[in-house]
């Protein structure tokens, strides 16, 4: 048999066969979760998702402290760690001095974008929605003509009215030789770096990817505030027109025509927009929210609550059930009205001359009994959610839990990863590079100069065993002090740069101990050249003996 003759095409020569599997497996019955009912009441479009999952982040404790955790935990303190520059350029005393600089720039770029509240915002989303896409826009340096152009005086002939040729002097702009150079300086050292960062959810953006290649296409789909508001700033609402002129003239020409705006996503070439996910599996555009794996659990607790709530909205007004035995129908109507009567009036005594019973049906004694229920779904979103329940309430120690933590832990140092990696080869180093932040390294290659983001340790371990194993190693000279520092959440630089100012001085923790050897040789000066010890001898009465010739003290 021809074995090629069997083959369709697919890829590797295999398609022929796994087209006859799927039309065998056809012909019976196929079990799919996605056409189950509880599956179609799920969210299905992006929007709806999002609004889900803000929904239940807001309403549901667990699903919300989770988040919150997640969100705060891992960024609980940032740091810029000072670069370590081996040469410095002109303008600087020493590679230290250049260093400051550099850090102190970055400081200012990080307030100017709000760097850590834009991270904690970005950490939300990731867990929340699942992707996130930040937009960092790039300032923009205007040279002025003076600095690529000289003037210079030209005499120009010219004819009069009479015919006669004449000259005068004339103003002209001339380009230097060196311009371009000169105009690359001059944005190089007036270059501020990003001017802002916006967050962008996965619902405002289409992301295009591409088979073969890391580069995606992302285009910001216009709101309809954004397209009413450009609207009203074409019909002269001065208000309007203010808040347009924030929008770029490219972006306003998309919002107006109601076409995609598409976004850059190169740092090195200027404004961009970079996409963080949470798990996103090859061949997705968007990254998967906690919230995906407990969808179904919390749909079940919502119906469960509304059950119970319509429950007790019914049984708000108790029933009463009133009877007594062998009673004729005259009777029964007489009970009936000083039954209405003690209603109405809680004074009212109900008088009969047999046994009556009065029993009250509440709301307690039909609410539907869900304690199994919601314990078994609150460790199943616990699973899900990635937390535990000491974590979430904190009553607990450190041995009971000890895994558990240590996996959290080992989750929070790689998400750490993750931002410190977008932070410094997305934000910093494009920056750096166009400020001229760079320098050769031993093979002559051009590397940027910039800080490094740093975390301090997280506080899910035993502190006091930590502690210990940390000043042993220290003790050993394994380790540097700044590690031991960190765990207090004290920064090395400034507490080393602040002994070293209280050196010497009164702020000295050794400077008692200086003052008494002071206190000790000055006394044993004063005894060996001076007479203190005639006068303090002759103040006791005592009578001082030669010294003995073995070279021994006097005796008294």
């Amino acid at each position: 048999m021809d074995m090629g003759a069997m083959d369709t095409g697919g890829y590797g020569g295999y398609g022929g066969s796994f087209g006859v599997n799927t039309a065998l497996s056809n012909q019976g019955s196929f079990f799919s979760p996605q056409l189950s009912t509880d599956f179609l009441e799920l969210p299905q479009s992006a929007r709806e998702r999002r609004e889900v999952y803000l929904h239940y982040y807001r309403s549901d404790p667990l699903v919300g402290q989770a988040i919150d955790l997640h969100t705060e935990l891992p960024l609980s303190k940032l740091r810029l760690a000072k670069p370590k520059p081996t040469t410095y350029p002109k303008g600087y005393d020493s590679p230290e001095d250049y260093a400051d600089y550099i850090l102190f720039y970055f400081n200012k770029l990080c307030d100017r974008i709000k760097l850590f509240q834009r991270l904690l915002m970005l950490a939300h989303h990731i867990h929340l929605d699942g992707s996130i896409f930040p937009f960092v826009e790039d300032s923009v340096v205007e040279v002025p003509p003076e600095v690529t152009h000289k003037k210079a005086t030209r005499k120009m002939a010219y004819l009069d009215e009479n015919g006669e040729a004449t000259h005068r002097e004339v103003e002209t702009e001339e380009v230097l030789p060196d311009a371009k150079a000169r105009a690359a300086e001059y944005i190089r050292k007036h270059y501020e770096g990003w001017s802002r960062m916006i967050v962008l959810t996965f619902d405002q953006v289409k992301v295009t990817t591409f088979s073969f290649t890391d580069k995606i296409r992302v285009e910001l789909i216009p709101s309809e505030r954004d397209r009413q508001l450009v609207e009203l700033a074409k019909q002269g609402d001065p208000v309007a027109e203010e808040m347009v002129q924030e929008i770029p003239e490219e972006v306003r020409e998309h919002i107006g025509q109601g076409n995609l705006i598409p976004l850059g996503t190169d740092p090195y070439q200027g404004s961009f927009v970079y996409h963080l996910s949470n798990r996103k599996n090859a061949g997705e555009d968007f990254g998967h929210s906690l919230l995906d794996r407990c969808l179904r659990d919390l749909t079940l607790r919502e119906k469960l609550r509304q059950a119970q709530t319509q429950i007790a909205s019914r049984a708000m007004t108790p029933k009463r059930l009133v009877w007594a035995e062998g009673l004729s129908e005259t009777d029964v109507e007489d009970l009936r009205e000083q039954v209405d009567l003690a209603l109405v009036d809680p004074d009212y005594t109900i008088v009969t001359n047999y046994e009556v019973h009065w029993e009250e049906m509440g709301a307690r004694d039909r609410l539907l009994d869900l304690a199994s229920e919601y314990e078994s779904s609150d460790r199943r979103l616990m699973t899900g959610l990635g937390v535990t329940e000491s974590l979430m309430s904190g009553e607990s120690l450190y041995s009971g839990d000890r895994i558990k933590l240590e996996v959290i832990n080992n989750r929070y140092l790689l998400f750490r990863e993750l931002l410190q990696e977008y932070v410094e080869k997305y934000l910093f180093e494009p920056v750096a590079i166009k400020k001229g932040f760079v320098e050769k390294n031993k093979w002559g290659e051009e590397v940027a100069l910039y800080p490094r983001l740093s975390f301090t340790r997280l506080a899910l371990k035993d502190n006091q065993d930590l502690f210990d194993a940390l000043f042993n190693l220290y003790q050993k000279g394994s380790i540097d002090v700044g590690v031991i520092l960190e765990m207090f959440n004290i920064d090395p630089s400034d507490t080393r740069a602040k002994i070293e100012k209280d050196m010497f001085t009164v702020n000295d923790s050794t400077f008692n101990e200086a003052l008494r050897g002071l206190y000790g040789e000055l006394g044993r000066a004063l005894v060996e050249k001076t007479d203190v010890t005639e006068r303090v001898a002759k103040y006791l009465k005592l009578k001082m003996a030669e010294p003995k010739e073995d070279g021994g003290e006097p005796r008294f």
